[in-house]
C-alpha cells in the first residue's frame, strides 16, 4: 500500500464502493424476509459468552476507547514535535468520517442487533438512538479503521505490530459474535465501511480534511500539519 496503489487507489476506491452499495441493498432486501441464512447458522454455531472479560475487551474498541487513543496521539505527537503529522491527523479524521456514515447507516436501514425488536424512532429519532441498531457494527469499523492505519499508514507494516492489529480487528469482531450483539453480515458490512472510509480519507478525500483542518485547528502554530 504505497504511493498512490494499495485501498487508496482509484480502482480501489471504486471496488469497495461498489461492495458497500451491494452490502447495502442486500440488507435492505432481506428485511423483507428475515434473517440470512448464514448469520443464523453463525449465531447457532458461536457459544455466547457475555462475561466481564469478553465485555471489557470488546469495550477496548468502543468510541470512547478509541476517541480518547486518537486524542492522546494527536496531543502527544503536538507536544513532542510542535506540529502534528499528517497521518495521525488523518486517523482522527478517518474515524470521524467512519463513525458518522456509520450512524446514518444505522439509522434509516434500522436492523435490529439479534434478540432485539425491530424499532422506529422517528428520522431524527432513529439518529439518536442509531446504537440501537446493528448494520454495520461500529466496533467492526473502528477496529478496521485502526488496523488499516497501523498496517498502511504509520510504516508498520512489516512489524509485530501489524500483526497484532490484524489479530486485534479479528478478535474484536468475533467478540461481538460471542456477546450475541450482531449478525456476521453486520461485521462484513463493518470492514466494508472502515476500509472505505479509510480509502477515501487516504485518497481522494485528503485534499478537503487537509484545507479545512489547515484554516482552523493548523492556523495554531503547535498544531500545523507536518508533512
Amino acid at each position: 500500500m504505497k504511493g498512490s496503489g494499495g485501498l487508496k487507489s482509484p480502482r480501489a476506491i471504486y471496488v469497495l464502493t461498489a461492495l458497500l452499495a451491494a452490502a447495502i441493498v442486500l440488507e435492505v432486501l432481506r428485511r423483507k424476509d428475515g434473517v440470512l441464512w448464514v448469520d443464523l447458522e453463525v449465531f447457532r454455531a458461536v457459544v455466547p459468552d457475555k462475561s466481564t472479560f469478553v465485555q471489557a475487551f470488546s469495550y477496548s474498541d468502543s468510541l470512547e476507547s478509541i476517541a480518547l487513543l486518537a486524542a492522546i496521539m494527536y496531543f502527544i505527537d503536538a507536544g513532542l514535535h510542535r506540529s502534528v503529522s499528517r497521518q495521525v491527523v488523518s486517523f482522527a479524521v478517518a474515524i470521524i468520517f467512519a463513525m458518522i456514515v456509520t450512524a446514518i447507516l444505522k439509522a434509516y436501514i434500522m436492523v435490529p442487533r439479534p434478540l432485539e425488536p425491530p424499532a422506529y424512532f422517528g428520522l431524527l429519532g432513529n439518529l439518536i438512538n442509531a446504537d440501537y441498531f446493528a448494520f454495520p457494527s461500529g466496533h467492526a469499523v473502528r477496529v478496521t479503521v485502526l488496523a488499516y492505519y497501523i498496517m498502511a499508514v504509520f510504516k508498520t507494516r512489516k512489524s509485530r505490530l501489524s500483526y497484532l492489529a490484524a489479530v486485534y480487528a479479528a478478535a474484536i469482531m468475533y467478540s461481538r459474535l460471542l456477546l450475541q450483539v450482531h449478525w456476521l453480515s453486520d461485521l462484513v458490512a463493518g470492514l466494508i465501511v472502515g476500509l472505505w472510509s479509510s480509502a477515501l480519507v487516504e485518497g481522494p478525500g485528503a485534499k478537503v480534511w487537509v484545507w479545512i483542518y489547515n484554516h482552523t485547528f493548523g492556523l495554531i502554530p503547535i498544531l500545523r500539519l507536518r508533512v
